[in-house]
C-alpha cells in the first residue's frame, strides 16, 4: 500500500534540526511507500527558500499558501488553480480588509491570485477582530473565508480553499485511503486537514487554539503527540503505521 504523509512545515516538521534530519532519514528510507507533501501557509517561493535553508527532502506535492496553489515539481496544478479561482472578488475582500484598522498591510511576497494575506499584531482581542471581519464578509455577500491562527496571521481565501480540500483533491488523485493517510500540524490553520477522515497527528509543541479544538472535537484518529516538531511526527507514525 502506498502511504500519504502531510505535514506543515513551520514548527511541525520544522523547528527542532535534529528532529527534522533524524525524520528526513527515515522518510528517505521509505520514499517508496510514502508520498511525501507540505502543506504550508507559506508561498511557494518562500517554502522552496526554507526546503534548501533546512535541507528538507523534495516533496511529491506541495501545498502553499494555506491550501490555496498545489504544485508538483515547482509547477502549479492547473485544474486545483480553476477550481479555487472560482467565485473570487478579491479587490472587494482586500478593501474589506483594510476597514479595520487593526490589520496590516500584506507582504507581497506572501500574496498568490487566490489569497491575501495580514498579519496582526498579537492581542488577546485579535479574535473578535477577525470574528467582526467574517460578520461583514457574510453580510456583504463576499465568497471568501477567513483563517486566523497563531493570535497574529489572517488569510482571506475562496470557500473552496484551505488544506483540508487540498488533501482531499490529492487523495483522490493519488486514489490513497483515509487509513493510508496522516496529517501533521500545530495550529489553525491545520484544523481543515483534521476535520477530513483521515489520521492525525497534533505535535506536542501545538498552539492552544489546535489544543481546544482537539479537547471538543477530537477522534480516535487524532493522536496528540507528547514530543515536539519533527519528534512528534515519528511518534504519530509509529502509532498509525507499521513499517
Amino acid at each position: 500500500m502506498k502511504f500519504l504523509l502531510v505535514t506543515d512545515l513551520d514548527n511541525t516538521l520544522v523547528g527542532d534540526d535534529e528532529a527534522t534530519q533524524v525524520l528526513n532519514q527515515f522518510l528517505q528510507s521509505k520514499r517508496a511507500q510514502i508520498c511525501l507533501v507540505y502543506a504550508t501557509g507559506r508561498s511557494h517561493a518562500s517554502t522552496r527558500e526554507l526546503i534548501a535553508q533546512k535541507q528538507l527532502l523534495a516533496p511529491d506535492y506541495l501545498i502553499a499558501g494555506v491550501g490555496s496553489g498545489i504544485y508538483q515539481d515547482g509547477t502549479l496544478d492547473l485544474d486545483s488553480a480553476e477550481y479555487l479561482s472560482q467565485a473570487r472578488d478579491k479587490i472587494a475582500i482586500a478593501s474589506l480588509a483594510e476597514q479595520f484598522s487593526q490589520v496590516k498591510s500584506p507582504s507581497p511576497k506572501e500574496q498568490n491570485p487566490w489569497k491575501i494575506s495580514y498579519s496582526l499584531e498579537p492581542a488577546a482581542e485579535n479574535s473578535s477582530t477577525v470574528q467582526a471581519f467574517q460578520q461583514k464578509s457574510t453580510e456583504s455577500g463576499l465568497p471568501a473565508q477567513t483563517i486566523f491562527s497563531s493570535n497574529s496571521d489572517v488569510e482571506l481565501l475562496p470557500q473552496t480553499s484551505n488544506k483540508g480540500n487540498a488533501l482531499t483533491y490529492l487523495q483522490k488523485r493519488l486514489q490513497i485511503p483515509s487509513e493510508a493517510t496522516l496529517v501533521c500540524g500545530d495550529s489553525a490553520n491545520d484544523i481543515s486537514m483534521f476535520e477530513q477522515d483521515v489520521r492525525g497527528v497534533i505535535v506536542g509543541n501545538a498552539l492552544s487554539e489546535l489544543l481546544e479544538w482537539h479537547r471538543e472535537c477530537g477522534t480516535e484518529n487524532h493522536y496528540l503527540a507528547r514530543s515536539a516538531c519533527a519528534w512528534g511526527i515519528m511518534e504519530g507514525i509509529a502509532y498509525f503505521w507499521e513499517f
